[in-house]
């Protein structure tokens, strides 16, 4: 006859029996689990990646498109020209509200940009911020120096269509003629900088979600008296609360900012193809295009990249959120990584106490140490 402690043990159901996890800190409690998303998020998501697609197609890739569209491009259309459409007026409502004010519209997104991200990543520091924004402040003064450079050019290297004392393009046109020039085209310039521009600095956006989940890991290390280190370990509490505060109000309105930056590269390229097709001569906007590149990578490729003189690369900041002097690299290789860790992942088998939870010989996979026939004896003896 069993015994009652026997039939206390059968009457126990698996619902009162308690497994620790594997993967629980030792201090006890676990890590707090991220919220779930929303369907209106996720589809902000999927256009946010849309965008970071053709934003950030790499930069040998974009230039060369750009500089041989140009050459390929004008060619064409000096020796065969395309027929007139509304984008060869000059009157047309993308000319006139969009490329004449082209660096108005850059800098209302780009600036907003940059201050909203700035604030996240350098937790409030207003002098880092200050220097963020510098860069957008020397990129206006090579807008305008180009153009009065290019303006001065025309200005009085030219001929006019009848021989006057003073040779220039005032004097010319104000007594009625015509003025030949060479003139550097200013829209080729002005496009594919502001097109480089906002690639440059929407770079901050990259690795923008795993500040989240920096946060998240620090403040459960923080509330168990620092038991893991962390990346935001540094962080004093003020900046950690700063940083909390800031991310959770500013990234839709970051995102937001991304999607129009983005359209608004699209509008510029549109608006290249255009000048391409219907104005200027190839060697003006070919020489527009050239001085536009040669400006970025002075400034982003070379100057940008000294510590102590320069205003600091997009994403430089207190938060260590991506790698700034090659962002789109560490995030192919972070891609990269987690897909061969999970291919590692599939081949491992579920154990329970160290012993695979189904059979090996049924599911026709090796353990790990050795081969499935020698596992297999391993476990039954």
């Amino acid at each position: 006859m069993p015994s009652p402690s026997s039939l206390t043990r059968r009457k126990s159901t698996p619902s009162s029996l308690k497994f620790t996890r594997n993967d629980q800190p030792p201090g006890g409690g676990t890590k707090p689990l991220p919220t779930p998303s929303s369907i209106q998020h996720v589809l902000l998501l999927m256009v946010v990646h849309l965008c970071r697609k053709y934003l950030f197609i790499e930069e040998h890739v974009k230039i060369c498109v750009y500089l041989g569209s140009i050459f390929v491009g004008s060619i064409i259309s000096d020796f065969a020209p395309f027929p007139r459409t509304y984008f060869s007026r000059k009157d047309n409502i993308f000319n006139t509200y969009f490329v004449k004010l082209s660096w108005a519209w850059t800098l209302l997104f780009v600036v907003s940009f940059i201050y909203m991200t700035a604030r996240v990543y350098t937790c409030r520091n207003w002098d880092m911020i200050k220097r963020h924004l510098l860069r957008i402040v020397v990129a206006t003064g090579i807008w305008y120096m180009c153009t009065m450079f290019f303006v001065k050019v025309e200005n009085n290297y030219g001929m006019c269509s009848k021989p006057l004392k003073i040779n220039d393009k005032y004097h010319c046109t104000s007594s009625g003629h015509k003025w030949y020039a060479f003139s550097i085209s200013g829209h080729s310039f002005i496009l594919i900088y502001c097109a480089m521009l906002i690639k440059e600095e929407a770079k901050a956006l990259i690795g923008w979600d795993g500040i989240k989940d920096m946060i998240r890991n620090e403040e459960y290390s923080r509330s168990t008296d620092g038991k893991e280190e962390t990346q935001l370990y540094k962080l004093s509490d003020e900046e950690l609360s700063n940083l909390k505060d800031d991310y959770s109000y500013f990234t839709p309105y970051i995102r937001g900012v991304f999607i129009g930056m983005s359209l608004l590269s699209i509008l510029w390229d549109v608006m290249l193809i255009s000048t391409i097709m219907y104005f200027h001569s190839m060697i003006e906007k070919f020489l527009g295009g050239v001085i536009s590149i040669l400006m970025w990578f002075v400034t982003y490729r070379f100057w940008y990249r000294r510590k102590g003189i320069s205003p600091g690369l997009p994403g430089e900041g207190n938060v260590g959120y991506m790698n700034p002097c090659n962002p789109l690299e560490a995030s192919k290789m972070k891609r990269k990584a987690s897909l061969i860790s999970d291919r590692k992942d599939k081949d491992k088998v579920p154990t329970f106490v160290g012993m695979p939870i189904y059979s090996l010989r049924n599911q026709g996979l090796p353990h790990e140490g050795g081969s499935l026939d020698e596992n297999s004896s391993k476990s039954i003896s």
